[in-house]
């Protein structure tokens, strides 16, 4: 058996078993507020139908996870030589799956709000002058970017004066033991590929910092010193594993553009795996501990700056209108001018679609995401 197809058998697995225990946990992550995407009375959070309506969605993902592991195992005995590509592929049977547990639990909570006739505030956080002034880069954790970015610089350098050195043929593919095993022409954009990519990567990482630095804080009226405290701390923990998430890829995709230069540089598979999976730790636990936005969060002590609890200005009162979120997910409202709302089930930030620049960015990512994933697949396979 070709090790390469045991080792995209393994990853597989591995990436199955992650998500599976990730996918039932997200409605225990959302704010006790939100109920599959609809907006509650936060005292009606642990009624009978609610606890229900969780249970299902639960029993639904595991199932939807056994069901995947089965089809991955049928994989690898059926046809072992697509085990590498099938790394793309097999997580996307899990938003089908989250799809198939989430949305019958989104209708139902619709369906008991009507019942009970629940209601909510028309606007249930407030932006304070605290709050609407957002971030700024100087909260961004620089020393992670600072060091990924000097190791991406030195690889580059390593390349480019290596480059006339390099044999007409460079390795574009590792096995399990991280041979070679396959190879292409030198051409300058050939042997710069993987710190162009890992450039790309960090640039990608760093949006996703620079984000969460500069969204608004949404401040509870009823608590703003807490939950701008919430907010602060959780902002200050993910900005570190967003960071710390940066320089590990980086490290981990450095020695593979030396490997490929450099025939004499081995790295081991060890390696390899443990500078994959150790930087997404943090990434996995800083939600799992802290909460949507941090509301899990018991501070020592109470940050004083948020407004005394008066806004500056009520929070725009659409986004607590059920109808403007589809399927209590996907926030559109061409009223409110805001790009970057707080999501409704598991996540920290969404978008508000209806917005021109949003749309426009959402269609360039969709595309490019389907480019990359025809082009890999390309890659992956003439490799195999």
């Amino acid at each position: 058996m070709n090790d390469i197809n045991m080792f995209g058998f393994i990853i597989n697995l591995a990436i199955a078993a992650l998500v599976g225990v990730l996918l039932p946990i997200i409605p225990s992550l959302t704010r006790k507020s939100y109920l599959f995407g609809v907006k509650i009375p936060l005292e009606e959070h642990a009624c009978p139908e609610a606890k229900r309506m969780k249970k299902n969605y639960v029993t639904v993902c595991i199932a939807g996870t056994a069901a995947i592991f089965t089809l991955i195992v049928i994989q690898f005995l059926a046809v072992p030589d697509i085990s590498i590509v099938a790394t793309m592929y097999f997580p996307l049977l899990f938003v089908a799956v989250q799809m198939a547990a989430y949305i019958p639990n989104w209708k139902r909570a619709l369906k008991l709000k009507e019942e009970r006739g629940w209601k909510v505030l028309s606007s249930s956080f407030a932006e304070t002058k605290s709050s609407h002034s957002r971030g700024n880069l100087s909260e961004l954790p620089w020393l992670w970017y600072i060091a990924s970015l000097i190791l991406v610089f030195i690889s580059i350098i390593i390349t480019l004066v290596k480059y006339p050195d390099m044999p007409e043929q460079i390795p574009t593919n590792f096995d399990v033991n991280m041979e070679p095993n396959a190879w292409t022409d030198k051409t300058l954009l050939s042997a710069l590929a993987l710190p162009l990519i890992n450039l790309a990567t960090l640039l990608i990482i760093w949006l996703t910092g620079f984000m969460f630095v500069k969204a608004k804080l949404q401040i509870d009226p009823q608590s703003p010193e807490l939950s701008f405290t919430q907010h602060r701390i959780y902002r200050k923990r993910i900005g570190h594993a967003i960071g710390f998430l940066a320089l590990g890829l980086v490290i981990t995709l450095a020695p593979l553009g030396f490997m490929t230069i450099w025939p004499e540089f081995k790295i081991s598979f060890g390696f390899m795996m443990s500078m994959i999976l150790i930087p997404m730790v943090p990434i996995i636990i800083v939600p799992f501990m802290s909460g949507q936005g941090g509301c899990k969060i018991k501070p020592k002590t109470l940050i004083e700056e948020a407004g005394n609890g008066t806004p500056a200005h009520e929070g725009f009162p659409g986004r607590c209108d059920d109808k403007h979120w589809a399927l209590g997910l996907f926030y559109h409202n061409p009223e409110d001018p805001a790009y970057v709302v707080e999501d409704r089930f598991g996540g920290n930030l969404g978008f508000n679609y209806s917005r021109l620049p949003v749309k426009i960015g959402v269609t360039l990512l969709a595309l490019g995401v389907a480019v990359l994933y025809v082009w890999v697949t390309i890659l992956l396979r003439h490799g195999v």
